[in-house]
């Protein structure tokens, strides 16, 4: 007999791929199942971020037709500006009937999901929630499920929380939200529902046992300072969370930042500063994706510290173990141990790091940002890696992420910024830039001290942010506006100053907003000089305008074979 399902996790969409690693695996859902079924408890997940995701629902003839105008549109952007805004012009039609039959596609979905909870009468629905257009699919789906199955709980998670907290409970349609890890705590969820007669009574039951506010925080978001010591689960992955992705994974290395004091930062959320996980941990995790046909990796904390990339350097070596990997890393002052930790790290298989300079004015960085380093910092963390992989032999792409335009200070203009952004960048040659306007976060002291930062916003700023579609390669007078404004500019001219900085790095040759994980995978298989980057660049480009994916697809089978491969060596 069939063992009735208790939890179906859902992984929110959007109508278009937004990033090229969307299609990812998707190791939190992977885990939180893995977790449950460990304690007895039969999870299903419905995951549709898959590489060829954003084509469904979409007939063949009219991505055929998008991706043509648009290559057009974008040979005809440098060259003769007034021939792209036609292109632009005939694609809209296309663009539009694209998506409507991609949203049609995702409402279908949502009855399929809806219909499923019915027949099979699940008692509990986990909701991972990202942001704009899919957290909009959330919602709609959510809805759906209160109006034809009132005795379903509804519980949501995910990046979608973790940025916005208790404002996610003003949409007033799921049951209890989740800030933090969730295994814990859906399994003492479950439990209570397998002890409730009914919704009413199961929710009754919450609240007598932990309290009324359904936003319920935990793990590093509740301050709990031995999390990640106790043995962490690792995700199992079956054959149908690989189909259709791509084999890199994403490893927790610890959690929480050394540093934690950010002022834009939403990570500041975490009331606790930086716990690495056991190396032995790690290994073991590896491994086990090893024999799943996954040898590359993208450590997720926000920042690993020197000593722990240099601590799961170690064993990668002494065990003989290959891997690719990327990790985030603080600028610090480098020292001859600093560029030896380096050192070892890329022998062990790292091959890319995302930095967060923010800005190179110095007064900027500590006066507004809060950053804790200064420029100095940033040059030379990053010549300590160029000087540690020409020494070791083996590449290390290298991604610096800025914010402009910023909010200001007395004495210092946003040219005074722009002009110290651009030295920045000349002195340390990144591989690539990611260049983001300003956001402003719940729990932020950004958002908490708005005005003294030169921030306005509307009372519906946050509502609308967190249904905002934010995707980069839209033309400024495609997006819609926002009602924020910074230093008496409103959100167009924000943007505007985002895109001068844009058109300066671009005529730097040096490719723009390509993230770490891609970095370390094209260096892998050999496609990460300036020239494949920028390639990457262009031909991602038109899979995310289009929303298809025959780049992708051709890039993402490389990559496969790529780590199939090197897992397979480690097999013995």
């Amino acid at each position: 007999m069939k063992k009735p399902i208790e939890l179906l996790l859902v992984n929110s969409f959007a109508p278009r791929q937004r990033i090229v690693s969307d299609a990812a695996l998707e190791n939190s859902l992977a885990i939180i199942r893995t977790y449950l079924e460990n304690k007895g408890f039969n999870v299903h997940v419905n995951d549709e971020q898959r590489i060829s995701g954003a084509e469904q629902g979409v007939p063949s003839w009219c991505l055929m037709f998008l991706r043509f105008f648009i290559m057009l549109q974008i040979k005809a952007y440098s060259k003769m500006k007034p021939l792209a805004a036609l292109f632009i012009i005939l694609t809209w039609p296309l663009q539009s009937l694209a998506l409507f039959y991609r949203k049609k596609h995702m409402d279908n979905l949502i009855t399929a999901i809806v219909n499923q909870i019915q027949h099979e009468k699940i008692p509990m629905v986990g909701i991972k929630l990202w942001n704009g257009d899919a957290y909009t699919w959330s919602i709609q789906l959510a809805e759906k499920i209160k109006e034809l199955s009132p005795e379903t709980t509804i519980v949501a998670g995910g990046p979608q929380v973790k940025v916005y907290g208790e404002k996610v409970l003003e949409a007033d349609i799921f049951d209890l939200v989740i800030m933090g890890p969730g295994e814990e705590i859906l399994e003492s969820l479950l439990k209570m529902r397998r002890s409730s007669k009914n919704h009413t009574d199961f929710m009754e039951l919450v609240y007598n046992r932990l309290g009324e506010n359904r936003l319920i925080r935990t793990g590093n978001y509740n301050g709990q300072s031995n999390y990640m010591i106790s043995k962490f689960t690792i995700p199992e992955y079956n054959n149908a969370d690989l189909q259709d992705k791509i084999l890199f994974h994403t490893l927790i290395d610890g959690v929480g930042c050394s540093w934690n004091q950010c002022n834009f930062c939403s990570h500041t959320r975490q009331n606790m500063q930086y716990i690495p996980r056991p190396v032995e941990d790690i290994k073991e995790e590896i491994l086990k994706m090893n024999a799943k046909g996954i040898s590359f990796f993208r450590f997720s904390s926000s920042e690993t510290p020197i000593f722990h990339g240099k601590a799961i350097a170690r064993m990668l070596l002494d065990d003989n173990i290959a891997v690719n990997y990327s990790m985030f890393i603080r600028a610090s002052n480098v020292t001859r141990e600093t560029y030896e930790a380096y050192c070892l790290m890329i022998r062990s298989g790292l091959r890319a790091v995302f930095l967060g300079g923010e800005t190179g004015h110095d007064l900027i960085n500590t006066k507004v940002m809060n950053k804790g380093v200064a420029k100095k910092n940033i040059v030379d963390t990053i010549q300590c890696i160029k000087l540690a992989s020409e020494h070791v032999g083996l590449p290390c792409n290298i991604g610096l992420s800025l914010i402009y335009p910023t909010p200001i200070i007395e004495s210092v203009t946003l040219e005074d910024v722009f002009r110290e952004n651009i030295d920045l960048i000349e002195q340390t040659s990144p591989d690539t830039v990611i260049i983001n306007p300003p956001g402003v976060l719940p729990g932020t002291k950004w958002f908490d001290q708005a005005s003294s930062f030169g921030f306005q916003m509307a009372d519906t700023f946050v509502k609308d942010l967190m249904h905002y579609e934010y995707s980069m390669y839209k033309p400024i007078h495609a997006w819609t506006k926002l009602g924020y404004s910074l230093n008496g500019q409103d959100m167009y001219s924000i943007l505007n100053e985002t895109g001068k900085l844009h058109k300066a790095v671009e005529a730097m040759h040096i490719p723009l907003g390509i993230s770490d994980e891609y970095l370390m995978m094209l260096t892998a298989i050999g496609q990460g000089s300036k020239i494949d980057l920028l390639k990457f660049k262009q031909r991602s480009l038109i899979d995310i305008m289009t929303g298809s994916s025959n780049y992708i697809k051709e890039i993402v089978a490389k990559i496969n074979a790529h780590s199939q491969k090197v897992a397979k060596s480690n097999i013995r």
